[in-house]
């Protein structure tokens, strides 16, 4: 199992009040192409990066079982998660998403702010979050402020185990941005020490026409 190969440029930074694009998305595609997924490293400003941090250290969570998958911990009430989903909402996000990844009508994004503990058994098996329609892409963003082992973030194709690739979402601020579909699946390796382990994890969407045109 191989990790994602990165690209060296930060692609973009978002900050309370806007997302500045900082790559041409064409290296970007290219990337996308070949691995089905983009390493973004430090995707927020550093300032709103710390306050996001300093609250998911804080905030509260409860246990979620997902019926054929697994277990983690959601936050509840999601105050975090709420916010980034807030942040990831801006349209010239999505414009050049859709060049990188060929996705078009893109138009929000929901997701919430998971953590997974070591020696408890939370892990998810492997799926493909093709539940609701207007999903288009994944995102996973760590935001973890203590080391841990395991946790691998594992994206393959379901006709060929040997194409897997994993992430390990060590670096708080860096996020997965990851393709949707029926050929491919993901899962997420339980810890093996250290943490908690805290992602948002989420989607961006598909406007409600293209939903309903393609259902």
């Amino acid at each position: 199992m191989r990790p994602f190969t990165e690209n060296s440029e930060q692609p973009f930074a978002i900050g309370a009040a806007r997302t500045d694009l900082l790559a041409e998305p064409a290296p970007w595609a290219a990337r996308f192409a070949e691995q089905r997924a983009i390493v973004c490293r430090d995707i927020f400003e550093p300032a709103l990066l710390a306050k996001l941090l300093a609250a998911a250290g804080t905030t509260g969570f409860r246990d979620d079982h997902v019926a054929g998958l697994g277990t983690r911990a959601v936050e509840e009430p999601q105050r975090v998660g709420g916010t980034i989903n807030v942040l990831l909402q801006r349209p010239n996000l999505f414009r050049w998403l859709e060049a990188v990844t060929g996705r078009t009508g893109l138009a929000g994004a929901e997701g919430r702010l998971v953590q997974t503990r070591a020696g408890g058994g939370d892990a998810l098996d492997w799926h493909n979050d093709l539940q609701q329609a207007r999903r288009a892409l994944g995102i996973t963003i760590g935001f973890t402020d203590a080391p841990f082992d395991g946790g691998l973030f594992e994206l393959r194709r379901v006709d060929d185990p040997a194409t897997a690739r994993c992430f390990d979402h060590a670096r708080a601020g860096s996020a997965l941005i990851f393709d949707l579909g029926s050929d491919i699946e993901h899962r997420v390796h339980p810890l093996s020490s250290g943490g908690p382990r805290r992602v948002f994890t989420g989607w961006f969407m598909r406007e409600a026409a293209l939903s309903a045109a393609i259902a």
